[in-house]
C-alpha cells in the first residue's frame, strides 16, 4: 500500500481519552474506505472518509474480547462501543481527533455516552 501524508491511509498508533482515563489502540485504515482497529480490551472494524485536504471522518464498532469485563460507568456490563471520530492530519505524520463513543449492552441496548479525544503517530 503507498503511503500519501495528505490521506490516513496506512497503519497508526494511538491513544484515546476518554473520562480520565487513556487507552492505546493500533488502526489500519485501508485505501478502499475502511478501517480495522485492536486494542488491549477490543477489536473492531469500520469506515473512513475523507473531508477536506488534511480532514476526514471515522466511524466504527469495537466489540470487546470475551475474557474482557468491560463496566460502564453507569454500572452496566457493556458488549461494544460505536465510535464516530472526526480528525485532522497534521504534517509530522500525527493526527487528531474528537468524538462521541456510545456503548451498548449485550441487549444492543445503549448504557454511556462519552466524549473522546484521540492522538495517533503514523507507524512506518
Amino acid at each position: 500500500m503507498s503511503v500519501s501524508p495528505s490521506t490516513p491511509a496506512g497503519q497508526w498508533a494511538g491513544t484515546v481519552t476518554h473520562d480520565g482515563e487513556v487507552d492505546d489502540y493500533t488502526v489500519t485504515f485501508q485505501e478502499d474506505g475502511s478501517l480495522v482497529v485492536v486494542t488491549k480490551k477490543s477489536t473492531g472494524a469500520g469506515s473512513w472518509t475523507a473531508t477536506g485536504d488534511d480532514t476526514f471522518t471515522f466511524f466504527l464498532r469495537e466489540d470487546f474480547n470475551t475474557d474482557v469485563t468491560q463496566i460502564s460507568p453507569t454500572g452496566f456490563r457493556a458488549a461494544y462501543i460505536k465510535i464516530d471520530f472526526e480528525a485532522r492530519l497534521e504534517g509530522d505524520g500525527t493526527f487528531t481527533g474528537k468524538g462521541k463513543a456510545v456503548v451498548h449492552d449485550t441487549h444492543d441496548k445503549v448504557i454511556y455516552a462519552t466524549d473522546a479525544r484521540t492522538d495517533a503517530h503514523r507507524v512506518p
